[in-house]
């Protein structure tokens, strides 16, 4: 199968947010916390000094996607099949807030100014895209992006055992390890999983 994978710019906004807006890819019942459009996961200067990562409704959250895109605070990639968006990575570089908010859920070491970490927090793959390696090319190219970018690890946070479709989200343990990551710790059934670059 023919993916590209294409870095998220803002010329690319709108197109992301009729991805969102037509792939379902959580199981809430509340239609109003849907989607999420991955407003969480941007980068520090997109949050207010109070740290809230948020939006109520559905419309404000598209809203404030498409800025943050536009802005430079949301990053990622997109998979196309054709002109088709297929799939989505969020790697947002300088997200401290989000590490800092899975840090009480998964052992992730405190933050030094010396190693450079680029974190993978979330995929989204079109119902009849998945499993055909989707997320493991977006992986990839993270990846070599990062390398590229002189970043020292790249950095996932797994659930080990999926309880349900709304965890799912951040990818499965064996697929990074395809992708030669290694698990750096692990804590009631989450796992860090990195893998360097130098």
């Amino acid at each position: 199968m023919n993916i590209e994978i294409r870095k998220l710019t803002p010329d690319l906004a709108d197109d992301y947010a009729c991805f969102f807006d037509a792939t379902p890819h959580d199981d809430h019942t509340n239609k109003d916390e849907l989607p999420c459009y991955c407003v969480t996961w941007r980068s520090d200067d997109a949050y207010p000094s109070n740290g809230y990562h948020w939006y109520p409704t559905r419309e404000e959250r598209r809203e404030r996607a498409i800025q943050f895109i536009k802005d430079g605070k949301l990053q990622g990639y997109l998979a196309y099949h054709g002109e088709r968006i297929v799939g989505w990575c969020n790697s947002t570089a300088e997200c401290r807030h989000g590490v800092n908010y899975l840090r009480a859920y998964y052992p992730i070491e405190e933050y030094r100014t010396d190693v450079r970490v680029k974190s993978i927090f979330c995929f989204v793959i079109a119902p009849d895209m998945q499993r055909k390696g989707i997320a493991a090319q977006l992986v990839d190219r993270v990846c070599k992006d990062a390398a590229d970018d002189g970043f020292d690890f790249v950095e996932a946070y797994v659930n080990k055992e999926f309880t349900d479709t709304a965890h799912e989200f951040m990818g499965p343990l064996a697929m990074y390890e395809k992708c030669g990551f290694t698990k750096s710790a692990e804590k009631e059934g989450r796992a860090v999983m990195r893998k360097a670059l130098k």
